[in-house]
């Protein structure tokens, strides 16, 4: 009897292509490997199933990932998720590791997401912290916290965000709703001797009905350009009401970008996910 799981995953996306499949061949093939092509083939090698992984959204190369949600159905269920998980995990890169897998109804989608939540992490010191560099964007001059978090507070509510969308995005509505966002300094997340004056990390993060290409990424980059001081708090909403995408600063790098949850409407196995890293 055919059975739809769901997962919950975490990725470093520094090696990868993004998460879907790259169709070129030849000279003309990505040589970097995508996550969905990574998760399937390691399915196929433990099951003996070629099949298709479908994600709540295709995150672009580089793009990490804490919690991200995908789906697939085997023709038949497996013997024991635990062991599925366990499994699947040895059969993976250690770039890649699925935290929770659960069997959901047919139904399911996980491309049906109620909300998503991403973060964008800066690293800010005198130089770049080599445990960091995968995963933040580096400026060597401290960032105006109080600025960005005025620059965001426009952000809440729905709005048309086309000013901060990608013109490539082939979408039926750039209207979006932020239901959360906040700008915070923390310190180092790793064990060591920093200086919490000199070396600190900002962490952007919003959370939404959904979000266009590139969204958050122009946003950050907008973002650090006010905490740098080189243009006022006011221009975001500037940009929010005119969308005039020429007015963005530069879009951020991949680099520390995170996508860190994602919610569902309730239902078979779907309870678990929503409250995966609450």
């Amino acid at each position: 009897m055919p059975t739809r799981y769901a997962i919950i995953l975490a990725y470093d996306g520094t090696d990868f292509c993004g998460w879907q499949r790259q169709l070129g061949t030849g000279k003309h093939a990505n040589p970097k490997p995508s996550i969905e092509g990574t998760i399937a083939d390691a399915i196929d090698s433990l099951c003996g199933e070629t099949i298709s992984v479908v994600a709540s959204g295709r995150t672009d190369a580089g793009v990490h990932a804490s919690g991200q949600v995908a789906h697939f159905t085997l023709s038949d269920a497996y013997h024991a998720e635990d062991h599925f998980l366990d499994g699947l995990n040895r059969l993976l890169p250690n770039s890649v590791r699925i935290h929770q897998l659960v069997p959901v109804s047919e139904a399911f989608s996980a491309r049906d997401a109620t909300e998503k939540q991403y973060s964008y992490y800066f690293q800010q010191g005198l130089a770049n912290l080599p445990h960091l560099e995968r995963y933040s964007m580096w400026n060597r001059h401290p960032l105006e916290v109080e600025w960005m978090q005025e620059a965001t507070r426009c952000l809440l509510g729905e709005h048309d965000f086309s000013g901060f969308g990608n013109s490539s995005d082939a979408v039926t509505s750039t209207v979006r709703t932020v239901r959360e966002v906040e700008v915070t300094e923390e310190p180092i997340p790793l064990p060591g001797n920093f200086c919490p004056e000199r070396q600190s990390v900002i962490r952007f993060r919003i959370r939404g009905t959904g979000f266009l290409k590139q969204m958050v990424r122009s946003l950050a980059g907008t973002l650090k350009q006010v905490g740098e001081g080189r243009r006022p708090p006011c221009d975001m909403e500037m940009i929010l009401q005119s969308c005039d995408h020429s007015q963005i600063g530069q879009v951020a790098p991949a680099t520390g970008l995170w996508l860190d949850q994602v919610w569902y409407e309730t239902g078979p196995g779907i309870d678990s996910l929503n409250q995966f890293g609450r």
